[in-house]
This record gives structure tokens, sequence and C-alpha cells, in this order.
């Protein structure tokens, strides 16, 4: 072999030592890069799964109790409903007093010209 071609050769085994360095270094690199992007996917996959969680419980429990307050509500209106009906009777009592009332004061008012 002729000098020149042995520094040829060298060079290009340097040179591919150098790509070769490279590439590991790159290579490490991307697996790096690969692995904190694997370890932050699964952070926020495991942070959306945490909120999925929460948005359902609250869910379940405002129907909880949005049911209760209806449920609340109905009775409420039966018991206004029962009281509206018990309320005719006084209201007939109250009506019947006003003339009993309306006839007194005839009365008074009679004696008193009379």
């Amino acid at each position: 072999m002729e000098p020149k071609s042995v520094e040829e050769y060298m060079e290009r085994i340097r040179v591919l030592d150098a790509l070769e360095q490279q590439s590991m270094g790159l290579s490490r690199m991307l697996t790096t890069y690969t692995d904190r992007l694997q370890s932050r996917l699964e952070q926020r996959v495991s942070i959306e799964e945490a909120s999925e969680a929460v948005v359902l419980r609250s869910i379940k429990n405002l129907e909880s109790v949005v049911t209760a307050s209806v449920r609340q509500k109905h009775a409420l209106i039966k018991k206004c409903h029962v009281l509206n009906n018990e309320m005719h009777g006084v209201q007939d009592v109250a009506t019947k007093i006003q003339e009993i009332q309306q006839l007194l004061d005839v009365m008074e008012y009679s004696t008193r010209k009379g």
C-alpha cells in the first residue's frame, strides 16, 4: 500500500469513527427525548384520568342533589294542594264571620239611630 492510500484509509476510518460517535450520541439523545416524552404523556394521561373521575363524581353528586331537590319540590307542591283545599273551609268561616260582623254593625247602627 502506498502511504497516500494508507492516509486516505486512516482518514476514512477517522471520519467513520466520528460519524459512529455522532450517531451513537444522537441515538442516546433521541432515546432520552422519547423516554421523557413518554413519561410526560403518561403523566398527562394520569392527570386526565383523575380529572375525568372527579368530573364523573361531581356529575353523579349533582344528579343526586338535583333529584333530591325535585322530590322535595314535588312534596311541597302536594302540601300546598292539601293546604289550599283546607283553606276553603277557613275561607268559608271567614266569610261567615264577615257576614256576622256586618249584621252586628247594622244592628248597632240601627240601635244608635233608634
